[in-house]
């Protein structure tokens, strides 16, 4: 992990100086779900999620700009297990994680506002966490294969509309987790995915 941070830091120390490179940050709150199919029919399970995140504005060409982002994001959700006949088992948790969204935007200025088109892939590095089984409680300990375990590790896939004005930024954004989170499958379990959608508030310091 402090490896992955050191490159960050080296990255953003080597853009070139003429570069009108914007440093920010914003905060977010908004939905946080586990998503499943059950009986071929997505369903999700979700709670209240919140990020926090720093971000760099990198200039790349006319309209097009790179913005990598560092972030602290609590998420989670809730999804069942069927472990005999039609009994559903309903495990819930939260967890904070680490994410490395790098996005490319496509800039239109309309008057004194700038709308951004972002999209981009998401690391993203499971820290700590809580399961919950029926009334039982469980530390989530990423990496072990237990069934109130999930995996240290995501890809995501980032899709977001976000508007500049006076470098105050607002954004919506849907991340959708590209791989299966649970580490140890309750019988019955399906696959379960990530998916977050957060609405943002930020500024730039130009």
């Amino acid at each position: 992990m402090k490896k992955i941070l050191l490159i960050c830091i080296v990255l953003m120390m080597m853009v070139p100086a003429y570069a009108q490179v914007a440093f920010g940050i914003r905060a977010g709150i908004g939905s946080s779900a586990l998503v499943q199919k059950i009986d071929d029919t997505p369903t999700s399970g979700a709670r209240l999620g919140f990020s926090v995140a720093g971000m760099v504005d990198i200039p790349l060409y006319r309209r097009f700009s790179l913005r990598p982002e560092i972030a602290l994001v609590n998420q989670g959700g809730s999804y069942s297990s069927f472990e005999s006949g039609t009994t559903a088992t309903k495990h819930s948790c939260y967890y904070y994680s680490l994410q490395f969204p790098v996005n490319a935007v496509y800039t239109i200025p309309i008057n004194e506002v700038k709308l951004g088109i972002a999209v981009g892939p998401v690391l993203d590095f499971s820290l700590f966490g809580n399961m919950k089984t029926g009334e039982t409680d469980y530390d989530i300990k990423f990496g072990q294969a237990q069934e109130s375990d999930l995996k240290p590790f995501d890809l995501g896939v980032n899709v977001g509309l976000n508007a500049i004005y006076k470098d105050v930024f607002f954004g919506i954004n849907s991340t959708c987790g590209t791989l299966d989170r649970l580490s140890e499958k309750p019988q019955g379990a399906s696959s379960v995915f990530q998916n977050n959608i957060t609405f943002s508030l930020g500024y730039f310091f130009r």
